[in-house]
């Protein structure tokens, strides 16, 4: 049995598979296109690499039992031994998934699917609100209960929510994608007593990152037939100049961009783990324009702490790789899932996913963290401080006016929750600015401050 990767169509690599197999050098085998699938990676992967990357193409925790009891029946109907032990054989029976950027697998046995209609089908909002119910159903339990009510295989894959994709027209009217036509939304199910209001304080956060000029994916809620959901544009998607089509653009987490398990994606207090320091390492080492990339992942971190997002991980951070027919290159991909925490964290959980300087607690971040956080991915320190400086000063008039555009664009079942939460999260801005002032007035060094520039319009817009 072989899977093959391939990379814009083109292909990068081929394994043979076996019952539960690895990657190994006698598997797997790979074209130059490999080198373009991770930044990781300088000609062929190491095969632990590969492995890791291959495995942060699937889901986590329960949404992934559906794709491995999907690729242990094939197996049975080809008398195989239905052994699910590696990312490689739940690759090689999803191959028809739809997964991250451009990135796709295929088996040797399996149909072209020429005849499959590619089209896009509009969906009602009952019928997307029970789709949402479905994945939710399926992420939360696991497989247990009734058999799956709708053929929902392509959706985006990655995360520990159950997610579907959807394809917004012209009219504002959603729809799925069938056949090769791939989807340019991702919309998720939030619903959590625990967290009130939590699809809006996301697509709250979203446009308030955006205001402030930081690349952001354009974030929306939405009700579907009573089911809350909050719904992200896809920035690995661009439309094709040509016919109009859409098409895929390459896309990897930070993990896979470093070539780590996704189980590091979280801080757990180790010395070996890896720091944001890698992230400045990548851009300065591939981005087209390091500086501005550099700037803007700073900005990006200070931001999130800022709005005290709990949830910034080595998962949760993209880097989009240039187009097949540009020379090599990433660019920080426009940022998605960022909420905040403020009022529906307990104290002890209220931390960064990955700290500052080693410092997850968010009130334990000051300046003296940021200067080491510059020193230790050799960044000018007047410069670091100076960028989380105007961050933080325009960050509450941006935060009014997304809650504005908010309250005339989101649709939300629970609006007061979400007004609260809005409430809470201006006046913690509002004082993480007046304490970063105050302290940042006592050090000597504001004299030597550099005024960076403020507009970074030249990065590139959210496709």
């Amino acid at each position: 049995m072989k899977l093959r990767m391939f990379l814009h169509d083109e292909l990068a690599a081929t394994f043979d598979t076996g019952p539960g197999q690895l990657a190994t050098p006698d598997t797997a085998t790979w074209t130059p296109e490999i080198a373009r699938v991770s930044a990781a990676w300088d000609e062929t992967p190491e095969l632990e690499a590969l492995t890791h990357w291959l495995e942060a193409c699937l889901p986590e925790n329960g949404s992934r039992v559906p794709f491995e009891e999907r690729a242990r029946a094939l197996k049975l109907d080809r008398g195989e031994p239905p052994l699910i032990t590696a990312p490689i054989d739940i690759l090689w029976g999803n191959t028809d998934a739809e997964y991250p950027g451009a990135v796709r697998f295929e088996r040797d046995d399996q149909d072209d699917g020429t005849e499959d209609a590619n089209e896009y089908v509009r969906l009602s909002d009952k019928e997307i609100g029970e789709r949402l119910h479905e994945a939710w159903r399926i992420a939360r339990q696991a497989g247990k209960g009734p058999e799956r009510s709708y053929d929902e295989r392509r959706s985006s894959l990655s995360g520990m929510r159950g997610k579907i994709g959807l394809t917004r027209t012209s009219d504002g009217s959603w729809h799925a994608a069938r056949g090769s036509a791939i989807n340019t939304w991702i919309a998720k199910r939030e619903d959590d007593p625990k967290l009130p209001g939590e699809a809006g304080v996301e697509s709250l956060c979203q446009r308030t990152l955006g205001l402030l000029g930081i690349p952001a994916a354009n974030t929306l809620s939405r009700v579907f037939a009573g089911e809350q959901a909050v719904l992200s544009e896809r920035s690995d998607r661009y439309i094709e100049p040509k016919n109009g089509s859409v098409r895929p653009r390459h896309q990897e987490e930070f993990c896979q961009a470093c070539g780590w398990p996704s189980a590091l994606k979280y801080d757990w207090g180790r010395k070996e783990e890896p720091r944001w320091e890698a992230a400045y390492t990548i851009f300065g080492r591939y981005s087209p324009n390091p500086d501005l990339a550099r700037a803007m992942l700073t900005r990006i971190l200070a931001a999130c702490w800022a709005l005290g997002h709990t949830d910034l991980h080595r998962r949760n951070l993209g880097f989009l790789h240039a187009p097949p027919d540009e020379p090599f290159g990433v660019e920080v991909a426009p940022v998605y899932d960022v909420s905040s925490g403020i009022g529906v964290q307990e104290t002890v959980q209220f931390r960064m996913a990955i700290g500052i300087a080693r410092q997850t607690a968010f009130h334990g971040i000051g300046t003296v963290q940021w200067l080491e956080h510059a020193k230790a991915a050799r960044q000018n320190p007047a410069t670091v401080l100076a960028f989380v400086s105007h961050t933080l000063e325009d960050l509450p008039d941006a935060l009014v006016d997304a809650r504005r555009i908010a309250r005339e664009e989101d649709e939300n079942r629970n609006q007061p929750a979400v007004d609260s939460q809005a409430e809470r999260l201006l006046a913690y801005v509002e004082k993480r600015r007046r304490e970063w002032n105050a302290t940042l007035g006592r050090i000597r060094l504001i004299g030597a401050l550099q005024s960076p520039q403020r507009d970074l319009s030249a990065v590139p817009p959210n496709v």
